[in-house]
């Protein structure tokens, strides 16, 4: 194990060490092999660089220097004014001489650069990274960007340094006159400290984006760590783990205030002080809590005499930050990064020394140790020669991380295997009694939260004051609790039964009634299964010797077990006298018992195999306590079973030598209350609620419990919801012209599955159209995987809550309300719109006819008047417009594209009268002719033709037929075009069928001899009308 451990070690720090050679490699080679024009004296010539590469371009060199000016485009070309120097970029001006006189820490200036480029034309842009401590930029007398507000004075100053992209466009000029204003009074290792990147619109956006990814991974993965350990040490308590969490924090914070400052967009409003002093705190943070980490970790190593020095200085530091301003401790701030590189060399030998010992996990140990010094590597690049941040990828601080998380990792895992190995015999000794509490902790949950969903959804104000369905409620809240009470009290039976403590009360009972309290019950709660429960046992007949709830007990479990394995048929419960016993037999007429599998049944923990998803499973301790109790009584249990025919199980108890008299009052310890209907689809209004509610909803489970549940909760959220007990009923309703919002369906369900109802749904409904929320008792990951392959939105798991149930719909319904919307403002957008070709064509042909034909001019110019008036018109808000203005608009339309194209174009229309008056999606019509039109019959030097027709029946038919060129099938052209080439576009008109009324576009065409777009508008029937 240690072999292998130590393998895998190896193999982390040869991949560790190819990752950091190649982070210095790769850029390497890709800064000597690309293009590296220098500026001179305030020109850079960037002749030989391709435009259109993706080839970025640092902006180096000498700069036209203007010192104490903010100078602007205007000053600039019309003044002249004389450069003061040219200065080099990057680097800051006060560590440069003007003169023979230095320049100060505070103060302004304006920097300018001529670029002289191949091409003339084009988007371009730059992409800054550090300008210390505002800035504004011009290119070509235009200001694009600006971070922070220079000025010439302190009061007027707003100081910002965030990095940012910004872009111009050329347009017949090869120069780009770049002018950078530069402007502090704050800050210290002031003016354009690093490079400015050049390069087109798509290379700059693509850097940024690269930069703001890179540094938000990085210090994602930062705060990760943190948390993960700043957490684990209120578990372990290790100081090692606390301040490794610390380093973590600190290099998280050191990440976004550096690079490309992600802090700074976050926060936009951030002053430059909080910046400057989270920058530097950040920086020694990583030191110090590093070195103690260091020495925490490797007791006995790390001289406490060092650490204590490390604290000192830096706590020096720390003050003079916080206390003094940035001016002031500027010259101290530069002697801190020798300190830093000491201190990070400090640390690495004392890592490198652990490491030399050879103990466990001392690869990882040497490995940070080479990050260490990368680190080193990568401060004195960035510090000294000003190298940007991401020329070289920083892999070096997040390497040293993780190589120290494997290393405590490693160590935890060595003691948790220890553990582990001490703990595995108690489990295996325990292993039947743990198995025991998870079955048993998961059967129960489900009917005791029915008991409290209900309870809740009557506390809630579901059914106001105590009517009849109220009472109804709390009856079935009884029974469903009577039901969990069984089951608690089988656990606790199947307890004193293994410990023989169970005590029996036998008394003369009559078979009769305990069968007819059970039969009963059960028809109660398969009131929505195909099945029948028959009680052969004759009153006054059959006394048995025995306790009356244990044989309640055992009737109750051999009924449940059968209805749990038949579909449809029946169940019936006999019983005949044999000699001095009675055998009571419980016979059913479903998928019957393989014959090797008759003595299983009755082992603990062991049932009867699923031959599909609808099986129940269940806790396999029903029979298994049933043929216990039986033995107790002093009888026994056998069965008789063929597959596919059905089961006869049966049990022998001692007969009554007494004949028990009659007995009254009640029937039993389980009464059952009347029954309670499911809703109809026809009568799903909320109760105690006036308002028409805004969203329906489809509930499909064939528990009735969890059914009522449902309704309950979603008529106080003031939802309809249609209730079915199965798939087939569901896709019925979906079929029947039924409009929902939102589908909530159990998994488990006689017939079609959840997952088979799923998949039809998503035949005609997409996603966003109708969400499916599945309820499921399962909580593999395979259930989830099964259930979004089936085309689920989300899983609500067994048992749930009310608050959880709620917010689920809420989420799903507001999925669905946002997708809706969407197409609508689309659709609101696209129409506000007239396309400038269409404007410029119709105002072309009016123009023309006006010196020849002025009646035609006349002519044209009324159609066009319609036509604008048509598509400006927003008093229906619904979506939808009567049908003769949609053809009006049509006309007006073809009568302009008529005048454009003379005779090669040819619109006929076949219109029944009774479908005018029909609502219609609007913009509907007009968009698929125009299609035809363009890209059918234009596209044929002879033109063609164009049919319109609409035929009403059931709905309302449409064609658009022309004879045009046609595609092949395989190309559909509405699934290309988009919305700005084709106005409101195919695609969204196909959408909103598809949203609306659940069918698309139908398109059919063949090459050189036209296409023809078919639709369907079905008419909703009363049915669905009334529940709307």
């Amino acid at each position: 194990m240690f072999t292998k451990s130590l393998h895998a070690q190896g193999i982390i720090c040869i991949l560790s060490v190819l990752i950091i050679v190649s982070s210095f490699a790769i850029p390497i080679y890709k800064s000597s092999h690309s293009f590296r024009p220098i500026a001179q004296d305030g020109v850079v010539d960037l002749d030989g660089w391709d435009c259109r590469s993706a080839d970025i371009v640092k902006l180096d060199g000498r700069w036209s220097f203007y010192w104490g000016e903010l100078l602007t485009p205007d000053e600039v070309g019309r003044d002249r004014p004389p450069v003061s120097g040219y200065m080099e970029v990057p680097g800051n001006w006060d560590a440069v001489s003007l003169g023979g006189t230095r320049l100060p820490k505070e103060g302004y200036a304006t920097y300018r650069l001529k670029v002289l480029l191949p091409c003339d034309e084009g988007t371009f842009g730059v992409k800054t990274s550090n300008i210390r401590a505002s800035n504004r930029i011009f290119v070509n007398g235009e200001l694009i960007g600006a971070s922070g507000s220079p000025a010439s004075s302190a009061d007027a100053i707003v100081h910002r340094n965030t990095p940012y992209a910004a872009y111009f466009e050329l347009k017949g000029n090869r120069e780009a006159d770049i002018l950078v204003q530069v402007a502090s009074f704050k800050s210290y290792n002031t003016g354009i400290v690093h490079s400015i990147s050049f390069g087109n619109q798509q290379a700059v956006a693509a850097l940024s984006e690269y930069n703001v990814m890179v540094d938000g991974m990085i210090a994602g993965g930062f705060f990760l760590i943190f948390l993960y350990f700043f957490f684990m040490y209120f578990q372990r308590l290790s100081k090692e783990l606390l301040y490794f969490a610390l380093f973590a924090l600190s290099s998280f914070v050191f990440t976004i205030t550096h690079y490309d400052r992600l802090l700074m967009k976050l926060v936009p409003g951030l002053e430059i002080m909080p910046q400057l002093i989270l920058e530097n705190l950040s920086a020694i943070g990583v030191i110090a809590f590093f070195s103690r980490y260091t020495y925490y970790l490797l007791p006995g190593l790390f001289a406490k005499s060092v650490l204590r020095l490390i604290d000192a200085v830096m706590l020096v530091y720390v003050v003079l930050i916080v206390f003094t301003p940035a001016t002031y401790y500027a010259p101290y701030i530069y002697s801190l990064i020798p300190l830093s590189l000491f201190c990070l060399g400090v640390n690495g030998y004392y890592l490198c020394k652990a490491a030399l010992q050879r103990t466990r996990g001392s690869v990882y140990l040497a490995l940070s140790t080479l990050c260490l010094a990368v680190l080193i590597l990568n401060t004195m690049l960035n510090t000294l020669w000003k190298v940007d941040g991401h020329f070289f990828l920083p892999v070096a601080q997040p390497l040293l991380v993780v190589s120290q998380a494997l290393y405590m990792s490693l160590a935890y895992t060595t003691a948790f295997q220890t553990i582990q190995r001490l703990t595995q015999r108690l489990s295996e000794v325990d292993k039947l009694k743990d198995e025991f509490l998870a079955h048993t902790s998961h059967e129960f949950r489900t009917p005791l939260n029915g008991i409290i969903n209900i309870s809740q959804s009557i506390l809630d104000g579901a059914r106001g004051r105590l009517d009849s369905e109220l009472r109804e409620d709390l009856r079935l809240m009884r029974d469903v609790g009577k039901r969990l009470s069984a089951l608690v009290h089988d656990i606790l039976d199947y307890s004193r039964i293994k410990h023989r403590d169970l005590a029996l009360h036998p008394e003369h009972v009559d078979l009769f009634m305990i069968a007819n309290v059970v039969v009963e019950l059960h028809e109660y709660l398969i009131r929505n299964k195909s099945l029948r429960l028959i009680n052969r046992i004759p009153s006054k007949t059959f006394y048995v010797y025995a306790d009356e709830n244990r044989l309640h007990q055992i009737m109750r479990n051999l009924v449940d077990n059968a209805i749990k394995y038949t579909d449809q048929g029946s169940v019936a419960v006999e019983a005949v006298y044999n000699s001095d016993e009675v055998w009571v037999s419980v016979e059913d007429t479903g998928r019957g018992i393989p014959s090797e599998q008759f003595e299983r049944v009755f082992q603990s923990y062991e049932q009867i195999e699923p031959d599909s998803p609808r099986m129940p499973g269940g806790f396999g301790l029903g029979l298994s306590i049933t043929k216990q109790l039986v033995e107790l009584h002093g009888g026994k249990i056998w069965i008789q079973s063929e597959t596919g025919k059905g089961t006869r199980m049966t049990f022998s108890l001692p007969a009554s030598v007494k004949e028990r008299e009659e007995s009254t009052g009640a029937a039993g310890p389980f009464p059952v209350p009347p029954p309670v209907p499911v809703r109809d689809p026809s009568t799903s209004e909320p109760v105690g609620n006036g308002r028409k509610p805004p969203y329906k909803l489809l509930i499909v489970d064939d528990d009735y419990s969890n059914l009522r549940v449902m309704l309950n909760v979603l008529a106080l959220e003031h939802y309809a919801a249609d209730a079915v007990s199965s798939g087939e009923e569901a896709v019925k309703l979906l079929g029947g012209g039924h409009r929902y919002d939102m589908c909530i369906i159990d998994i488990m369900m006689p017939g079609m599955s959840g997952y088979d109802l799923c998949r039809v749904i998503r035949k005609s409904h997409s996603l966003l159209e109708l969400p499916v929320l599945l309820v499921t008792a399962g909580s593999q990951q395979g259930d989830l995987e099964a259930g979004f392959a089936a085309g689920a939105n989300d899983f609500l798991q067994k048992p749930y809550n009310l608050i959880e149930l709620k917010s689920r719909v809420q989420t799903l319904i507001g999925l669905k309300q946002s997708a809706s919307l969407l197409v609508q403002k689309e659709m609101a957008f696209l129409q506000a719109q007239i396309k400038p070709h269409f404007l410029y064509n119709a105002l072309n042909t009016i123009l023309s006819f006006s010196h020849s034909d002025h009646a035609s001019a006349r002519k044209v110019l009324r159609e066009f008047s319609n036509y604008l008036r048509y598509s400006f018109d927003f008093k229906d808000h619904s979506g939808t417009v009567p049908l003769h203005k949609e053809v009006s608009l049509l006309k007006s339309y073809v009568e302009i594209e008529k005048a454009r194209f003379g005779g090669l174009l040819n619109v006929q229309f076949s219109i029944d009268p009774d479908a005018l008056h029909c609502e219609v999606p609007s913009l509907m019509l007009q968009p698929l002719v125009e299609n035809a039109i363009h890209h059918g019959i234009m596209k044929k030097e002879d033109g063609g033709n164009v049919i319109v027709t609409v035929r009403m029946s059931d709905g309302l038919d449409m064609k658009i037929a022309d004879d045009g060129i046609g595609f092949p099938v395989s190309g559909t052209p509405w699934q290309e075009l988009k919305p700005q080439n084709t106005g409101v576009g195919l695609q969204n008109i196909h959408r909103r069928l598809l949203s609306m009324y659940g069918v698309g576009l139908d398109i059919a065409s063949e090459p050189d001899k036209g296409s023809t777009v078919t639709l369907r508008i079905p008419f909703p029937d009363k049915e669905t009308q009334a529940g709307e």
